[in-house]
């Protein structure tokens, strides 16, 4: 396994869950970010034009990280393997997601293309 990517790392990771060799804290940190990524409650409401997807781009992926971090570093290196050639895979990667989140930021601040900026009159009480 060369390149390992996040498809043949997820699999993995999530059979940890049925693991005896796993301790608790791994499973339940993989637990949450489930939990939270099916869960409707949100830190961030889904209905702000992409800001809500952001927390979960953010807070899932994270939750992953702790889980196989905190795995024994002989179940760690049988979800990745050591591997010098992915490095260059890895900051690739990590360049292409920096350009994803800055994409979904603008798409996210700009909006809806029909939207106009200008003030909109509001009704005078006399």
């Amino acid at each position: 396994m060369k390149n390992a990517s996040a498809w043949m790392i997820i699999p993995k990771l999530l059979r940890t869950l049925v693991r005896k060799d796993v301790a608790l804290k791994p499973k339940l940190l993989l637990i949450a970010g489930l939990v939270y990524l099916i869960s409707p409650i949100d830190l961030l409401p889904d209905i702000l034009l992409g800001f809500g997807w952001l927390d979960d781009l953010v807070i899932v992926p994270f939750l992953g990280w702790l889980s196989y971090r905190s795995l024994p570093k002989g179940v760690q290196s049988e979800i990745v393997p050591d591997n010098t050639e992915n490095r260059a895979t890895s900051r690739r990667m990590l360049i292409y997601l920096g350009i994803l989140l800055v994409v979904v930021v603008v798409i996210a601040i700009m909006g809806d293309a029909n939207t106009s900026f200008e003030p909109v009159d509001s009704p005078t009480t006399n």
